[in-house]
């Protein structure tokens, strides 16, 4: 059974007018604006939702979803580069949070695994050290747009493409106000791969091998 992308375009127009202030909405009025908009690939129809979902808000939003989902070139490098990178920046988020001493020795002095079953991944997850890493930049990100309905808005909306929330602060990074890019992820996605910090090394995740 094929299934076939579906475009909400009522909902789309209850979206429009929420972010030009014509109309209140509570944020989960949204939760299914992107749901399957994707199940036939970076189409010129997802294009056009896409990009009237994200015209309200700076142009990387769109740019980097573009990014992440077409067919466009990957950047330069190899994941271990955008890992180091993408720890690099959040190093900056972490780095007077209590208990963090051990994770920043990790991302200081990396150690890499690379693992092809996600099961060694999600195991890695539970560890204090990606706990503290997950839960400070997730806290970090929300602090950055608590204060902005539409961008709240817009995080829950973007979820539902991948249920990523890393993808997602990574979609946002232009419009969150701090020092720390939070972009890299984005190629780490792009090319199907993951990441995750556990007690003593760096698991990196490969779903196809990287030359």
């Amino acid at each position: 059974m094929m299934y076939k992308a579906s475009f909400d375009n009522e909902l789309l127009n209850d979206w429009c007018d929420f972010c030009e202030g014509k109309k209140e909405f509570d944020s989960c009025h949204f939760s299914t604006l992107l749901m399957e908009t994707l199940l036939e690939g970076y189409t010129p129809k997802f294009d056009v939702f896409i990009k009237e979902i994200t015209k309200y808000f700076d142009s990387s939003v769109y740019e980097n979803i573009k990014y992440v989902f077409s067919d466009e070139k990957v950047s330069q490098g190899g994941v271990k580069d955008w890992v180091i990178n993408d720890l690099i920046e959040k190093r900056k988020i972490i780095e007077h949070v209590e208990d963090s001493s051990q994770l920043k020795k990790v991302i200081d002095s990396p150690q890499f695994l690379f693992v092809k079953d996600r099961s060694e991944l999600y195991e890695a997850r539970e560890t204090d050290n990606n706990t503290i890493l997950y839960e400070e930049v997730g806290d970090f990100v929300i602090a950055n747009i608590d204060n902005d309905k539409r961008l709240f808005a817009l995080k829950e909306v973007l979820y539902n493409i991948a249920s990523d929330s890393d993808l997602v602060n990574a979609f946002l990074s232009g419009l969150i106000k701090s020092n720390a890019d939070l972009s890299n992820y984005l190629d780490i996605y792009k090319n199907g791969c993951d990441y995750a910090v556990d007690d003593e090394k760096i698991l990196i995740y490969e779903f196809e091998p990287i030359d």
